[in-house]
C-alpha cells in the first residue's frame, strides 16, 4: 500500500509539472549562410532610413514587418558611392515598416522627422531600443509595446521605460518608466510570452567582456513597468525569487553580447528554446565575430549545445577610411522563417566614427540557419 501511494503521489507530481520541463532537443543548427536578398534590400539609399543597429523586428497584423533600430541615419546616401553627407547619427532610435510584397521600406514619421522617434524627459539622454510585443487590448485593436533603455552621455544606464504605440498609426500613447531601484542589469534584450508568463531577458555588464544573461518574468503585461510583480531566476537554487539581488546568471552560457534573442520553436522532437548571440569572451572586444546559438527545454535553461554558426568576416576588417570594423548583437527573427531557414541578423559598425560616412560600414547583415526538424517558429 505504501509503495502504491508513493507511486500515485509521484504520478500526480509529474502531471503538475509545466509542459516544457522535459524535451528532446534537436540536432545543432547548420552553419549559417548569407541571405543576400535581405542584405541587398537593407542597403537603402533613402530618402528615409539608410542605416541603424539594434535590429529588432515584429510581425504586424497586416503581414508587414516592424523594424526597430537604435542609432540611425535618416536622409539620403549617394547611390553610386554609398557615401553619406555626414558621419554623425541623425537619430538614437527609429522605426521602419517592411512590406515584403511591395518591396518597400517606410520610415515612420519621415518626412519630416529625421531625429529620434522616442525622447526621454531628460533630453540630454537618449533611448536605445529593446525588445517588443504586439498586444491586443480589445478584439481587433492592436498596440505595440517596446522596452526602451535610457542612456546618459557618459554611456551610463539611467533606466528602462516601456513605450506603447497605437497601430496602425504608430502614435506614441505613453512612455512609462520601469520602477527598478537598480540599474545593475539591463532589461529588455528579449521579451517572450510563454503560457501565462512574460519572460524578460536582460544582461549584467561589469564593464568587461564577461557579460552575463539574466531572466525575470511577470504574469501580466500591466506589470512590465512594475518590477515589484516580477520574479527572477536563480540558477543555483533552480527557483524563482522575489528580488533582483537574489537572481543569478543563466546557466550554460559563458557570456553574451549586450543584445541577444530568445525564441520558442517547435520541432519534430517537441517545443524548445533558441538563444542567439555572441560569446564576447571568445574573441574579446573588438574582435567579437562568432554568432552562437544555444538550446534549452525551458525559458530559464539550463542552456546547452552552444554552436558557432557563423564567423563574421567584417570583424577587424578595415573601414572605408581610417579604422576597423566591429560586429555585435546577433538575433533571430523567426517570423521570417521560410524554406531557406530561420533569419538571423548581426550589426556592423566602425571603431572610428569618421568611417560611418560610408553607409556599408554601418549596416545590418542577414543570415539563415536551418535546425533539423523545426516545423514552427515564433
Amino acid at each position: 500500500m505504501i509503495r502504491i501511494r508513493l507511486l500515485l503521489i509521484a504520478a500526480i507530481f509529474l502531471a503538475t509539472l509545466p509542459a516544457f520541463s522535459q524535451c528532446t532537443l534537436p540536432a545543432p543548427p547548420s552553419p549559417a549562410t548569407e541571405d543576400t536578398t535581405f542584405d541587398t534590400f537593407f542597403q537603402q539609399n533613402g530618402p528615409g532610413w539608410t542605416g541603424g543597429d539594434g535590429s529588432y523586428s515584429l510581425l504586424l497584423p497586416d503581414g508587414t514587418n516592424f523594424w526597430m533600430w537604435s542609432d540611425s541615419y535618416i536622409g539620403t546616401v549617394n547611390p553610386t558611392t554609398r557615401l553619406r553627407s555626414n558621419y554623425l547619427f541623425t537619430a538614437h532610435n527609429s522605426l521602419t515598416i517592411q512590406n515584403q510584397t511591395a518591396g518597400t521600406l517606410t520610415t515612420v514619421g519621415y518626412p519630416p522627422k529625421t531625429s529620434s522617434y522616442f525622447v526621454p524627459t531628460d533630453k540630454s539622454n537618449w533611448f536605445w531600443q529593446g525588445a517588443s510585443l504586439l498586444v491586443e487590448p480589445s478584439p481587433g485593436t492592436y498596440q505595440i509595446e517596446i522596452m526602451l533603455l535610457e542612456w546618459t552621455p557618459k554611456l551610463k544606464l539611467a533606466g528602462e521605460s516601456v513605450a506603447t504605440l497605437s497601430w496602425p498609426s504608430y502614435e506614441i500613447l505613453s512612455i512609462k518608466p520601469v520602477a527598478l531601484t537598480s540599474t545593475a542589469i539591463e532589461w529588455g534584450s528579449s521579451i517572450m510570452q510563454v503560457g501565462s508568463y512574460y519572460y524578460i531577458y536582460g544582461m549584467k555588464d561589469p564593464g568587461t567582456d564577461n557579460k552575463l544573461p539574466y531572466l525575470a518574468r511577470t504574469a501580466s503585461l500591466n506589470y512590465l513597468t512594475q518590477p515589484s510583480h516580477w520574479q527572477y531566476w536563480n540558477a543555483t537554487t533552480q527557483k524563482w525569487v522575489a528580488s533582483q539581488t537574489n537572481a543569478t546568471a543563466l546557466s550554460g552560457v559563458p557570456a553574451i553580447t549586450p543584445e541577444y534573442s530568445v525564441n520558442q520553436l517547435t520541432s519534430t522532437t517537441g517545443t524548445f528554446y533558441l538563444m542567439t548571440g555572441m560569446n564576447p569572451l571568445s574573441p574579446p572586444y573588438p574582435g567579437w565575430n562568432q554568432v552562437t546559438t544555444y538550446y534549452s527545454c525551458t525559458p530559464q535553461g539550463p542552456w546547452s549545445d552552444g554552436t558557432v554558426v557563423y564567423t563574421t568576416p567584417e570583424a577587424g576588417a578595415p573601414g572605408c577610411k581610417t579604422g576597423n570594423l566591429v560586429t555585435y548583437n546577433p538575433k533571430a527573427h523567426p517570423e521570417f522563417t521560410d524554406s531557406t531557414g530561420i533569419l538571423l541578423t548581426y550589426n556592423v559598425n566602425a571603431l572610428n566614427s569618421t568611417d560611418l560616412v560610408c553607409a556599408n560600414d554601418y549596416i545590418p547583415r542577414f543570415l539563415r540557419i536551418t535546425i533539423p526538424g523545426v516545423t514552427d517558429a515564433r
